[in-house]
């Protein structure tokens, strides 16, 4: 079996798809802490490892015919040329404004986006036909206008929701850590319960408010499209009907490397 690896480098985490040749969906994932800091070599044996579990420890048994990467974090993209060179003898396709694309990009500078969100909108261009606002909460959340004939209208970008947490509890003394979830009730009696309450509603009323905002706008309906980390929770307390796509960024991976692979 041939195989193509697709891998989406996040600030936060890195998720690796392992794709048959002719699918768009990986057959497999793996997901690992994105490190700045790690060599080509020590990159290559994990995902060696990663590729030797998939085929039932026969490394023999299937073999990778392509390699493609979405980075927001410059810092591991010679690791992973590197990498797929010495461990692979391929040279992969690096996702950006500059390679060939199914979609307009309408950006005042191009080479500013992020390769998460033209994978992004690039898979739900192809996957829905129709106009588009994509959500993706990650370490930053990300909102994309996207038209039904393929253009890419730009978007907002704001502090995710992990990492917001995360700095309260950094620069306070006496307010705790807490995890994104529905509180008991809105109104808390207890400090951990405040912030969680304050967390999940600003968050839940912010992310509905904009997508209103964005319709209101463009005096139209938009299908709005959910992925990224806490998408599965945000999900199940949205105002409007919504697809929830946690492969998104996979998917629009595997569909700039087909559109590329033979140029």
């Amino acid at each position: 079996m041939n195989y193509v690896l697709g891998f989406n480098i996040g600030n936060t985490n890195t998720t690796m798809g392992i794709y048959e040749k002719d699918s768009i969906a990986p057959a497999k994932t793996y997901t690992y802490k994105t490190d700045k800091k790690i060599t080509s070599d020590e990159l290559g044996m994990q995902i060696k490892n990663f590729v030797n579990i998939n085929s039932e420890n026969n490394a023999t048994k299937n073999k990778i015919i392509g390699i493609t990467f979405s980075s927001v974090v410059t810092e591991v993209n010679k690791s992973y040329k590197i990498m797929s060179g010495d461990f692979f003898g391929l040279q992969p396709l690096e996702i950006g404004c500059d390679i060939k694309l199914g979609i307009t990009l309408k950006y005042d500078n191009p080479k500013e986006l992020g390769s998460d969100r033209i994978a992004n909108a690039e898979a739900a261009y192809r996957e829905y036909k129709t106009d588009c606002i994509i959500i993706d909460l990650g370490t930053a959340n990300t909102f994309c206008v996207l038209h039904a004939n393929g253009i890419f209208d730009g978007g907002l970008i704001g502090p995710g929701i992990g990492i917001t947490i995360e700095a309260l509890a950094d620069k306070t003394s006496k307010l705790s850590r807490v995890s994104f979830e529905k509180p008991d009730k809105m109104i808390a009696t207890s400090t951990i319960e405040a912030i969680k309450s304050g967390f999940f509603y600003g968050y839940i009323v912010m992310i509905n408010g904009i997508i209103k905002e964005i319709e209101n706008i463009y005096k139209k309906e938009f299908l709005t499209i959910l992925t990224g980390g806490f998408s599965n929770i945000v999900s199940n307390y949205m105002d409007k009907k919504h697809i929830f796509d946690p492969i998104l960024t996979l998917k629009g991976i595997k569909y700039l490397y087909d559109l590329n692979k033979n140029q």
